[in-house]
């Protein structure tokens, strides 16, 4: 049930669902309850109230927006030639009224474009009253043809936009792989040098903290990667990291399980590593990765028991 509510990491939650709903969670099945403050007032979602015209033409897609704005031309200029043939004026060229045959039909389908544009050669005038039909197609053509110019735009900034995040996100994963091989090499390094001398010198456990510090940084790009992006690595970048991962793991377990004593700071940032750790497991994940990857985290999330 909390999984519909977007609680992924269920795993950690204490208290299940007796405390859960103790503490005033919402359930699945439950109406959540109107706060007394509001009950009786004029207050209702944004959601409930209708759109204007407007707002519902500006909803429509592109292609939409042309066709309902071509149609609106059509539409117009068929009213001025109907005008022609049933009240025998409409619209007038030069010192003649527009017939209602086939090149007067051209003709104000001609004059709605022009309208629709506000062009207004003035080589077609409209007479009467449907000089104010002509006003209102007009502001209804300027209204939707702006939409459209907008849709445009918005499109483009869409894909610029589109380009700007995939460009971050794979620098984001190139930077992430090579710290994390970075780290694999350094701790592979002290390892060598701790099996040599049996112990490591106060410098070098120095330099082992600042390791594990940019390790554990890059342990929460991945984390991050996971759980809050919107845009998910695939399987084969995935299976890279998740690798390096088990790597430095592993290579930082045995370290950290032969020295003497820790500092403070470095008892800290192993129970931080630890901890982002036990939280890659492949139940928690909310994709389907394949079999190999979830084997993977659960390697990871072993592993993290062992680093404290």
């Amino acid at each position: 049930m909390l999984e519909a509510l977007g609680y992924v990491n269920l795993r950690h939650f204490v208290g299940g669902m007796a405390e859960w709903s103790e503490a005033g969670g919402p359930v699945e099945g439950q109406t959540p309850e109107v706060p007394r403050s509001l009950k009786g007032s004029s207050l209702v979602p944004m959601s409930a109230h209708r759109l204007s015209w407007l707002e519902a033409v500006a909803g429509l897609s592109l292609e939409t927006l042309i066709v309902v704005w071509l149609g609106m031309i059509v539409v117009f200029g068929l009213i001025y030639w109907l005008a022609g043939v049933g009240m025998g004026m409409g619209l007038q060229a030069g010192s003649h009224l527009v017939k209602a045959d086939g090149q007067g039909f051209v003709t104000t389908i001609y004059f709605s474009f022009v309208t629709a544009l506000s062009i207004g050669y003035g080589d077609v005038v409209p007479l009467g009253w449907f000089r104010v039909v002509a006003v209102v197609e007009g502001a209804a053509g300027l209204l939707i043809f702006g939409c459209v110019v907008s849709k445009l735009v918005s499109r483009r900034q869409e894909e610029l936009t589109d380009e700007i995040h995939r460009t971050t996100f794979e620098d984001r994963l190139d930077r992430v792989r090579t710290n994390l091989h970075l780290a694999f090499s350094d701790l592979g390094s002290l390892q060598q040098l701790q099996a040599e001398k049996g112990t490591l010198p106060v410098l070098v456990l120095r330099r082992l903290e600042s390791t594990v510090r940019v390790f554990r940084g890059e342990l929460q790009a991945v984390h991050d990667l996971l759980y809050r992006c919107r845009v998910m690595p695939d399987e084969e970048t995935m299976a890279s990291l998740l690798a390096n991962l088990i790597n430095c793991l592993q290579s930082l377990a045995d370290i950290a399980n032969s020295l003497p004593s820790r500092s403070a700071s470095l008892n800290a940032e192993l129970k931080s590593i630890a901890n982002l750790a036990n939280e890659i497991c492949g139940e928690c994940v909310p994709r389907a990765y394949a079999p190999e990857l979830k084997a993977s985290m659960d390697r990871i999330q072993y592993l993290a028991r062992k680093v404290v």
